[in-house]
Parts: structure tokens; C-alpha cells; sequence
């Protein structure tokens, strides 16, 4: 549970509090439920009931959930309009939409659910714009609104950095033709030169050593003044990885897990890669994890199309390594304030 609470003088105090946790959260006006592992099932029956693409990376129920362990927000829901509507609650008192409402409903009744809720926040937020938002929508998703004529007056949709990539997960299954070449080698190499490496399925004892190498990795990317996202929602998709139907592979080289890579099938019929994790210094290691977990869906699901693996910020290394696996679907991401 995200932590908004004093600290407490006994055990049973803090317990008792940890129950009431779970009820509903009264903000105002509006009582919301706070999002919990068992809410999988509602949220995916509302994605696919949703008329709009809902292939926002961040917007997926695994991320949700394991974004709402963070002492810096809580993630709370209230169906409204008979759309489900998720939103943020921020440890400074701010309440935003954390993505798009799910449900059905065409582009009228989608903004109408997103003005009202919205309105509701710019009143709770004390008539702050500038705190009032989606926190974030993709480029098919901002054409699906302004197909409502109101949606310009009522909002105001600014860039941000980075493009959303969806991969194409048959093409990196096979890795086949010449626009593969450079992967191809590579994960021939890593093959060659690492023949004793298992690529397994992950196990609950597996967890410490992918804790460690997830420390490796923030480490590495500190010395190089490397912003690491992922210090909360990587332990808790982890640790819960039965709850959230996630996939995680492990490669192991001996005793030591050297690379890490997990995501999973969505209600939309597609994919997701969540998490990627590697130890420095093996050639081929980082190509090898996502065509090997390519092909795992494939396998489980060889009706799956795309694998959205989320944003590369827009310039440098993440943006060149995404590139490498020559994404089908390229998508601009959004925030959307009221006007």
C-alpha cells in the first residue's frame, strides 16, 4: 500500500489501518475504490468492451496495480457514465486521470465521462490546470476523441517526449530477411558463444537473484546519469506475477540469472513487454532476451500480433536499441488537460 500514514506505535495500530486500506477512499463528493490484484478481471472485461484502441503501454492492468505500491501515488477507480475511469492520487493531494476510461462507448460518451471526471479533479485540485489531466493517451487515441466536435473546446492535448513501439512479434519470431540481418547475428553469437545458458520459465526462488540484478542495472544506469523507472512496478510484478498472469523468462548461465525479460498477453488481443534486465558485457545477451520472449508468445499465442514495449523518451541509445527490431506501429503519446 502506498505509504500515506505516520508511523506507527504499535503493530496491531498499523494492522488495523492496513485493513481499512482497502475500502473505498471518500474525496469529496465521490467515494473511489482503490485498485487491487483482484480487480483484473473487471478491468479486463472493460478493456474489451472499449471502442477506442486501449493499447496505451501504461495503461495496462499489471502496471496499474504495481504503480499503486509507490509512495508517491495511489491508483483509485469509480465507474462513472458506466465507463470504469481510473485515477491517480498523489501524495501531494493532486488527482489526475491516470489514463483514458474503459468501456463501451463512442467518442461523445467517452469525452463526456473524460469532462466530468476531469471537472470533478479541477474542482478537487482547486481550480489548477496545470494539475488537472490525463496523464496519458497515445496518438490512436487522441484521433478516436476528436472525432467528438466538442473535444477541442473542451480540451488541450500536449506532446510528450518519446514514441510509443509496438513490435511485430511473427517477424521477430522468425527474424528472417535482410531488415533482421544485424539481430540475426547477434543472437547467432550469443548462441555460439553461450551454449550452456538455460532460457526457462521464472520461479518463486528465482526472486532474490532478479532483485540483485535489477540492482546491477540501477547501479550501472546511475553511473551513466541514467534515470531508473522501474525501481517499484519491477520488485512487484515480480513478486506477483501469478496474480497479474505475467511471463517472465530467466536466462541462466550456471548458477548466475543473466538476463531477465517478462510482459504478457492483453485483453486486446495483443501483447506487452514490461521488463527487460541484463547483465553488461555479453554480446547478443539483450537481442537474445527480446526475440526469445517473441517467440514464447508466439508459442503460447500464435494469434498475437504486437508487442507494445512502451516509450523510448525520443532520443539516445533506447530510441537506436527499439529501432534495431523495426517497429510496425509508431505512436506519439499525449497529455490531455482540461480547458
Amino acid at each position: 500500500m502506498p505509504n500515506f500514514w505516520p508511523v506507527f506505535k504499535t503493530f496491531r495500530e498499523a494492522s488495523l489501518l492496513i485493513e481499512r486500506a482497502s475500502d473505498p477512499i471518500q474525496l469529496g463528493r465521490w467515494s473511489l475504490e482503490r485498485i487491487k490484484l483482484t480487480d483484473i478481471e473487471m478491468y479486463s472485461e472493460y478493456i474489451k468492451a472499449t471502442e477506442y484502441p486501449a493499447n496505451l503501454w501504461s495503461s495496462n492492468f499489471p502496471y496499474l496495480w504495481a504503480s499503486s505500491q509507490s509512495n508517491l501515488r495511489e491508483i483509485l477507480w469509480k465507474v462513472v457514465g458506466d465507463m470504469l475511469v481510473t485515477f491517480g492520487h498523489s501524495h501531494k493531494n493532486t488527482l489526475y486521470l491516470f489514463c483514458l476510461p474503459f468501456g463501451k462507448g463512442n467518442p461523445g460518451q467517452v469525452v463526456d465521462v473524460l469532462h466530468q471526471c476531469l471537472q470533478y479533479c479541477y474542482d478537487w485540485n482547486h481550480q489548477e490546470k496545470s494539475r488537472t489531466l490525463v496523464r496519458m493517451a497515445n496518438e490512436c487515441q487522441l484521433k478516436f476523441l476528436r472525432n467528438c466536435p466538442e473535444f477541442e473546446q473542451l480540451f488541450q492535448a500536449v506532446t510528450l517526449q518519446g514514441i510509443e513501439r509496438h513490435f511485430d512479434i511473427k517477424k521477430l519470431a522468425a527474424i528472417y530477411g535482410k531488415d533482421f540481418r544485424n539481430i540475426r547475428s547477434r543472437v547467432n553469437k550469443f548462441t555460439r558463444e553461450n551454449p550452456d545458458v538455460i532460457i526457462r520459465r521464472y520461479r518463486t526462488d528465482d526472486y532474490d537473484n532478479l532483485i540483485e540484478l535489477g540492482n546491477h542495472w540501477a547501479t550501472a544506469a546511475e553511473k551513466r546519469n541514467l534515470v531508473v523507472f522501474d525501481k517499484v512496478y519491477y520488485r512487484e510484478l515480480i513478486k506477483h506475477c501469478d496474480a497479474l498472469k505475467h511471463i517472465i523468462l530467466v536466462f541462466q548461465k550456471g548458477p548466475q540469472i543473466i538476463g531477465t525479460v517478462a510482459g504478457g498477453e492483453l485483453p486486446t488481443g495483443q501483447a506487452w513487454g514490461s521488463i527487460i534486465k541484463y547483465e553488461a558485457g555479453i554480446s547478443g545477451l539483450s537481442e537474445t532476451l527480446i526475440i526469445e520472449f517473441a517467440r514464447e508468445l508466439n508459442r503460447i499465442n500464435p494469434a498475437l500480433e504486437l508487442m507494445n514495449v512502451g516509450s523510448d523518451l525520443g532520443t539516445g541509445g533506447l530510441r537506436d536499441y527499439k529501432l534495431k527490431f523495426r517497429p510496425v506501429l509508431n505512436l506519439k503519446r499525449y497529455q490531455v488537460f482540461i480547458q
